[in-house]
């Protein structure tokens, strides 16, 4: 077994990962000692910050002091604020108060393009711990941060364009470095004009440097660039302005995309030769050795963009250069990216093209605007002649919103694909895109479920008899999609295993694609479907998982809700309360206008349960009295976890009509195993527990119940045996209980048995045995931890209600008038309550109601603020002069 990496090594193992893309210095750089002592002071604040405009040498000055300061070997990391993935976890890493002492410096460049949210995380961090960082900021505008508050403090620097403005020396030593052959007097009218501005310097610099002749631009900056850019721009070769025409449009590119866009082999190298030179191209590289990434100045990016808007030559040139860009990406798969650069290319054959072949892809991974776009540049009457479009236009409409208009899509889309004998992949993708919306129908009732399952897998896998039918041709991400759907259709009908299957399909699929919206969706859905079979543990890891492989606020909400659900019930069923209300909130926060009925109503369900354990027993019923809407029969799943949580609740609030009325539900609704076990359960009421235990052995070993119910029959089943004093029997069956328990975590089916005394001594017993059972301890622990939290419920079972001296004390008076204010006690503290006036101790009262000592102290706490007193002896008196003790 390996040895765990000390935290000084993690820390070290995420400087490496984390240190980032840092930008390569120009070979004309000029090293500014005066800012680099001043970044030096500055560092040992918290904050220090760089705010100037684009073009002041923030960039170049970083750089350059970060290769000094690891020339040196002293840790610096470098972030940029377009990927600033790294920053977030270093935040976590101060967060969680694992940072060296003292931190190690953290540069951010481009800082105005970080997300508000991680802006307010440093805000946050800040104030709260200023010393647990040392943040390097370079940005162009002030960004809400307490940088006056810090300054006031000693612990923050600011440098601004004044300060990074080029000294007489310094624009002496950079306008040389690019213009050797510059005077004195040439100089000096550079820095008056430019005022110091680096940008400007350098232009000014290479335009001298080609023409000879100092060049003398207007005092405003934007005529000033537009003029230095131009001359520098005219002194490169042809071969390089076309190719930084073809390639500015990303902002970013690597040398093999620059080929691919330009179509010039050499393109590569002239953008580092360009980097070298510092004229507004920086090279990044993330490992020595690694392609660098080459970024455009966003200055040089206007400029270029003016002059294709000028001239028709260099209009065609990018282009040309979009076609490329569209050919290349949709050659690999990436739609996406394929649509932009056909958009670009103002092509609307190529742009519809890409839009059937990969609108499906790109609608899945959220990005609807660009599919609209796609739609947008197509002429008017397009689709008239272009049908197979219409399926598509009908997916986005769905995804965006507009149901009437996905409706008369799909019905359009379908008549064509009916009409029509497919003998091309184009034939494929609309038959395919009119079975998937008539899936998505059928969910709602507006089509027969049973009618669009048959046509999917008709399509998916044609009957052998139909000789002339043959194998759908699908792009994996439509295929994923459709199997996606398909299997939604399938958990309405009730075929779950079929449901389960096709879901693990496009599961491969999708990761096949490398599409993560599409993964996240199958696991979604993947998770209600195990959730419903009583997989509650693994329908968690799916949901987990699904969240997981996109980050939550970008999941579809359609997918977000099924994961956040699933989590819920997940923590209900650890007895995890405070974490399901958690989920159960996050479930209340979504738009359920899209979702289907199975969703509708398992968050019903979820707040039905949460408020039954809050004793919120009115509120549960009347969330319970309302069945979903649903445009036919429910699932036979919903329709027993529906009568199942309604027969609990008729239980606690002793409506025996209520009872009768739900085993009915489970008979006829297709769950005759649970209606029995139910009845079985219900034979305690004759008073023959041994009778009760053979019928419940009888249904757990002859008609395989749905595992949560059965699991609450054999700790019942225990509970008996244990009463009926028959110890090896009441073991053998805790034991069992245990087994059944154990493989998804099902704590929650225990709650009715957790509650009685004779269920915890057996465990506890079986605990101080010789081979107890693996899940037992932890088992005893979380019951304990909840009915410590105290239950008015737990009195109201029907174990409770049938232990053999509940008819010796009438119910527990839990409420009475102290000082003028009507309080009420938990059952719990009830109890604690008794124990007190027994005179037993701390240690003793814990002994008696199987809790600590600490959970004793918390009670008596609350009964002493209940009651008014701050002693003993004073509770005792008050409690019985109301009438509680």
């Amino acid at each position: 077994m390996g040895i765990s990496p000390t935290p000084e090594q993690e820390r070290d193992e995420f400087r490496v990962e984390a240190s980032g893309r840092v930008p390569w210095p120009p070979l004309t750089l000029v090293t500014r000692e005066r800012l680099h002592s001043a970044l030096d002071l500055g560092v040992r604040a918290p904050l220090t910050m760089l705010v100037a405009p684009a073009g002041t040498g923030k960039t170049v000055l970083l750089s350059d002091w970060v290769a000094r300061r690891r020339r040196s070997g002293e840790p610096v990391m470098w972030v940029s604020g377009q990927s600033p993935g790294a920053l977030t976890e270093s935040l976590q890493h101060v967060i969680g108060g694992d940072v060296p002492s003292p931190p190690d410096p953290i540069v951010v460049d481009d800082a105005h393009l970080l997300p508000a949210a991680m802006v307010a995380d440093v805000l946050q961090v800040l104030r709260k711990a200023p010393h647990a960082v040392r943040l390097v900021l370079a940005t162009r505008y002030d960004l809400p941060l307490p940088v006056s508050e810090l300054e006031l403090r000693g612990m923050a620097l600011t440098l601004r364009s004044r300060d990074l403005r080029f000294t007489d020396a310094e624009a002496t030593a950079l306008v040389q470095a690019h213009a050797s052959a510059a005077t004195g007097k040439d100089i000096e009218l550079f820095q008056t004009h430019t005022a110091g501005w680096a940008a400007a310097l350098v232009l000014a610099a290479r335009a001298f440097a080609a023409s000879g002749v100092a060049v003398w631009p207007p005092a405003n900056q934007r005529p000033v660039l537009d003029l230095l850019l131009g001359e520098s721009l005219s002194t490169l070769g042809d071969r390089v302005q076309a190719m930084l025409l073809s390639t500015f449009g990303p902002g970013s590119v690597t040398g093999p995309q620059a080929v691919m866009l330009s179509d010039d082999p050499d393109a590569g190298a002239m953008l580092a030769e360009l980097a070298g030179n510092g004229l507004l191209v920086t090279a990044y590289v993330a490992d020595p050795g690694g392609e660098p990434l080459y970024r455009y100045h966003p200055l040089l990016v206007e400029l270029l963009r003016r002059r294709a808007a000028a001239s028709a030559d260099d209009a065609r040139l990018v282009v040309a250069a979009q076609r490329r860009s569209a050919l290349y990406y949709e050659n690999r798969g990436d739609g996406a990216t394929a649509l932009r650069s056909a958009l670009g290319a103002a092509d609307p054959e190529f742009v519809a093209r890409i839009v059937l072949g990969h609108g499906p892809e790109i609608i899945a991974a959220g990005e609807l605007d660009l599919v609209t776009a796609g739609f947008d540049a197509l002429p008017d009457g397009y689709l008239a002649d272009h049908p197979h479009l219409i399926g598509v236009r009908g997916l986005l409409r769905r995804v965006s919103g507009d149901v009437a208009g996905a409706v008369m899509d799909t019905a359009s889309a379908d008549d064509l694909a009916g009409a029509m004998h497919p003998v091309t992949p184009d034939d494929d993708a609309l038959a395919a895109d009119a079975v998937l919306l008539r899936l998505w129908e059928s969910r709602y009732g507006w089509y027969d479920v049973h009618a669009a399952i048959d046509r999917a897998r008709n399509l998916l896998t044609p009957d052998s008899a139909d000789g002339d039918r043959r194998h759908a041709v699908l792009a994996p991400e439509r295929l994923a999609w459709l199997l996606i759907e398909l299997a939604a259709a399938e958990t309405w009908a009730d075929d779950l295993d079929a449901a389960l299957a096709h879901l693990d399909e496009a599961l491969v699929t999708a990761r096949m694609a490398g599409h993560p919206g599409l993964v996240a969706g199958g696991l979604a859905h993947r998770a209600i479907v195990q959730y419903v079979r009583g997989q509650i543990q693994t329908a968690a890891q799916s949901a987990q998982a699904a969240l997981d492989v996109v980050e939550d606020q970008l999941l579809p909400q359609v997918y977000a809700v099924r994961a956040q659900l699933v989590l819920g019930f997940a923590a209900l069923n650890q007895l995890d309360l405070a974490r399901a209300w958690s989920w159960y909130e996050r479930v209340v926060e979504t738009d359920l206008t899209d979702s289907d009925t199975v969703v509708t109503a398992l968050r019903s369900m979820l707040r039905s349960v949460l408020l039954i354990e809050a004793g919120r027993l009115d509120e549960a019923s009347t969330e319970l009295t309302r069945d979903p809407a649903a445009a036919g029969p429910l699932p036979s799943f919903l329709s027993r976890d529906l009568a199942l949580l309604r027969f609990r609740l008729a239980i606690l609030i002793g409506d025996q009509a209520g009872v009768d009325v739900q085993v009915r539900e489970l008979d006829r609704s297709g769950n005759a195993s649970e209606a029995e076990l139910i009845r079985a359960l219900l034979s305690l009421g004759q008073g023959d527990p041994r009778a009760t235990v053979t019928l419940i052995d009888r249904v757990l070993e002859g008609l395989n119940p749905h595992p949560p119910i059965a699991t609450a029959a054999a700790s019942f089943r225990t509970v008996l045996l244990g009463r009926l004093g028959d110890r090896p029997a009441a073991e053998a069956s805790l034991v069992d209980t245990l087994n059944r328990v154990t493989p998804q975590r099902n704590l929650h089916a225990l709650v009715p048995a957790g509650a009685e005394p004779v269920f915890l001594d057996l465990l506890r017993s079986h605990l101080a045995g010789p081979n107890p059972q693996p899940f037992a301890a932890a088992a005893l622990e979380q019951l304990s931890a909840y009915l410590a939290a105290g239950s008015d419920i737990a009195e109201r079972t029907l174990l409770a209600r049938t232990r053999p001296d509940a008819h010796v004390s009438p119910p527990r008076r839990l409420d009475a008038m102290v000082n003028g204010a009507r309080i009420r006690l938990t059952a719990r503290e009830a109890d604690v309550l008794d124990q007190l006036a027994l005179g037993n101790s701390y240690s003793e009262i814990a002994q008696a109601l199987y809790i600590t000592e600490n959970t004793v102290k918390t009670h008596l706490m609350a009964l002493y603020r209940k009651l008014g007193v701050e002693k003993r002896s004073a509770a005792l008196r008050v409690a019985r002069d109301v009438g509680l003790a």
